[in-house]
C-alpha cells in the first residue's frame, strides 16, 4: 500500500477513492501475473493432462493394453526429459470397453468434465471414428491410431493419423506371396470397419500382381464357429488364405483349418500372430503363419534398442507393435507441443502437420488432411514357438518358410 500513500501524510488515512484505485490496480496485477504465469503453461506447477479411453475389457483388451501401456511409457519418458512446456504430463484414461458408445460418452467427460488440455486416440478404428465429430466440434487436436482414411479425409481437421494406412497393412505379404508365385487367394474378412477397408487394399494389390481372389466372405465380429467358412474357403482351392482380422477370430481360423484339414500354401493374417496370445493360444498350429507388423524389436529406427530395454523392465513383458505405435504417438505429440509454444489447439494441429520426426516406429509425417506417409509395414512369421522378421529381406531376423505344410 505505500505506493499509493501520499509521500508527506504518512500516518493519514487513504480516501476512498485512492482505496477503490488502489484495489483496481492490484486486482490488474494480480490478473496479469495469472495471465503470465499460465501463457504457453510454461510457469504452472500443475501438470499437463492427456485424456483418452481404451479397451482395457473385452474382446479386443489384449492388443489395447499394449497400447496403453506405450501411453504411459511415453509419457514417462516426457517426463523424465522434463516434461511439456515446464510441466510434468499426466495420463487421464477410462475403460471403454470397445463400446462405440462409451467411448463417446467418456471422450465428452474427458473435455466437458474432467477438461484435460491434450487428447489421443483410442483402440480401434471404429471407436475413433464415433468420437471425431464430437473432438471436431470442441477444436481439440488428437493424434489417432485410427488406421483407415475416412475420419482423415478433411471432414475432421483436428485429427491426425499416427498409425500406418490401412490400404497398405498387407502390401508386404502380397508381394512376398508374387516372389513364390502364388496366384490364387482366399479372403475372409471380420464385418468391421478396419477389416473391411484392409480387404480393399489387399485387394487392389493383388489385382497389381496378377493375384486372383477365388473365394471371398465376411463374417460378423462375434462369429466363434469357423469351420463352414473355412471348408467353403478350402473348397476353392487357394494358394494362400489371408484373413483381414483381429486377434480372436484369427485364432480361431487356424483353428478351425487345422481341425478340418484345410491346406494352403500361405496362411496370413493382420492383427492377430503380430500378438504373444495368438502364440500362446495356438501352441504348435501357430508355426507357419504370417502376420503384419508396424514395428519390430530389431529396426534400426530411433530409440528404438532403448524404448525396447524400458518397456521389458516397466511391464515385464516385450512390446508389440501396438505398443510402439503409442510411444510413437507420445513422442509426437510432444515434438507438436513444443513446435506450439503453447496449449493452443489449433497451434498443436498445425504442428502436427509440420512435423518430420523420426521415433521409435520410423517416420511420423502427413499429409495437409493429417494421414500418415511415414510408417510403413513389414512381415512376421512364427517359427518354432517365437516371432521372426522375415519381409522384405534387408530387415529380415530370418528367412521366411513357406509352402506352409499339410496340417
Amino acid at each position: 500500500m505505500a505506493l499509493f500513500q501520499r509521500p508527506h501524510a504518512p500516518h493519514r488515512p487513504l480516501s476512498r477513492g485512492h482505496l477503490i484505485i488502489a484495489c483496481l490496480l492490484l486486482m490488474a496485477l494480480a490478473l496479469s501475473a495469472c495471465a503470465s504465469s499460465n501463457a504457453g503453461g510454461a510457469s504452472s506447477s500443475e501438470p499437463i493432462r492427456i485424456g483418452f479411453s481404451i479397451t482395457e475389457t473385452g474382446p479386443q483388451s489384449a492388443p489395447a493394453k499394449f497400447d496403453l501401456q506405450g501411453y504411459q511409457l511415453g509419457a514417462e519418458a516426457i517426463n523424465a526429459q522434463g516434461g511439456l512446456l515446464g510441466r510434468k504430463v499426466q495420463l487421464v484414461y477410462y475403460d471403454d470397453q470397445g463400446s462405440a458408445s462409451t467411448a463417446v460418452q467418456l471422450y465428452q467427460r474427458l473435455i466437458t468434465t474432467d477438461k484435460v488440455d491434450l487428447l489421443v486416440g483410442p483402440y480401434q478404428t471404429d471407436l475413433t471414428s464415433a468420437i471425431a465429430p464430437l473432438v471436431t466440434r470442441y477444436k481439440m487436436a488428437m493424434p489417432a491410431m485410427a488406421a483407415n482414411l475416412e475420419p482423415f479425409s478433411g471432414r475432421y481437421p483436428y485429427l491426425v493419423q499416427s498409425i500406418t494406412q490401412t490400404p497398405r497393412y498387407m502390401i508386404p505379404v502380397i508381394d512376398l506371396a508374387a516372389t513364390k508365385g502364388y496366384k490364387t487367394l482366399a479372403l475372409l474378412i471380420q464385418d468391421t470397419a478396419f477389416p473391411r477397408e484392409l480387404a480393399q487394399g489387399i485387394k487392389q494389390e493383388a489385382a497389381a500382381r496378377d493375384i486372383r481372389v477365388v473365394f471371398e466372405a465376411t463374417y460378423p465380429a462375434d462369429t466363434n464357429d469357423f469351420t463352414a467358412l473355412v471348408l467353403k474357403a478350402g473348397a476353392a482351392k487357394p494358394d494362400m488364405i489371408i484373413g483381414a482380422t483381429y486377434l480372436a477370430d484369427a485364432e480361431g481360423i487356424i483353428r478351425a483349418a487345422r481341425a478340418s484339414n484345410v491346406n494352403a500354401k500361405l496362411f496370413a493374417f493382420s492383427i492377430g500372430p503380430v500378438e504373444p496370445e495368438f502364440g500362446s493360444a495356438l501352441g504348435s498350429a501357430a508355426n507357419g503363419i504370417l502376420g503384419t507388423t508396424l514395428w519390430f524389436p530389431t529396426l534400426k529406427t530411433a530409440g528404438n534398442a532403448e524404448f525396447v530395454k524400458n518397456f521389458r523392465a516397466r511391464f515385464g513383458r516385450d512390446p508389440d507393435y501396438h505398443a510402439a505405435m503409442a510411444y510413437a504417438t507420445m513422442q509426437a505429440l510432444a515434438a507438436a507441443v513444443k513446435m506450439a509454444g503453447s496449449l493452443d489447439q489449433t497451434k498443436i494441429r498445425d504442428a502436427y502437420l509440420k512435423l518430420d520426426l523420426q521415433t521409435v516406429a520410423g517416420e511420423f509425417k502427413l499429409n495437409s488432411l493429417g494421414q500418415q506417409l511415414g510408417y510403413q509395414s513389414y512381415v512376421l512369421q512364427w517359427q518354432n514357438g517365437r516371432q521372426e522378421l522375415v519381409w522384405p529381406p534387408e530387415v529380415a531376423t530370418s528367412t521366411v518358410q513357406l509352402p506352409h505344410p499339410n496340417w
